[in-house]
């Protein structure tokens, strides 16, 4: 039990969602189910998230770890 708590410490499993003035980062994603560059679409366990907007990319920072940046105008949990 302790172990367990130290490890989700260290390395948290949590779905995080991060929103800047420059794009969101999200961390602990499962899969980008479905893109283009008016709606990403993202499952993390059990949930799932839409970002809506204008010319929006996706840069892959680590197996887990995405920012997508452009015109956003809707996330959606």
């Amino acid at each position: 039990m302790i172990l367990n708590k130290l490890r989700d410490y260290i390395d948290p499993n949590d779905l995080e969602i991060h929103i800047y003035k420059n794009g969101i980062y999200i961390v602990n994603y499962t899969l980008i189910s479905s893109f283009d560059d008016q709606k990403i679409n993202i499952d993390a366990s059990d949930k799932k998230i839409s970002i809506i907007g204008k010319k929006l990319v996706i840069s892959k920072l680590k197996k887990d770890e995405l920012f997508i940046s452009g015109d956003i105008y809707e996330v959606k949990l």
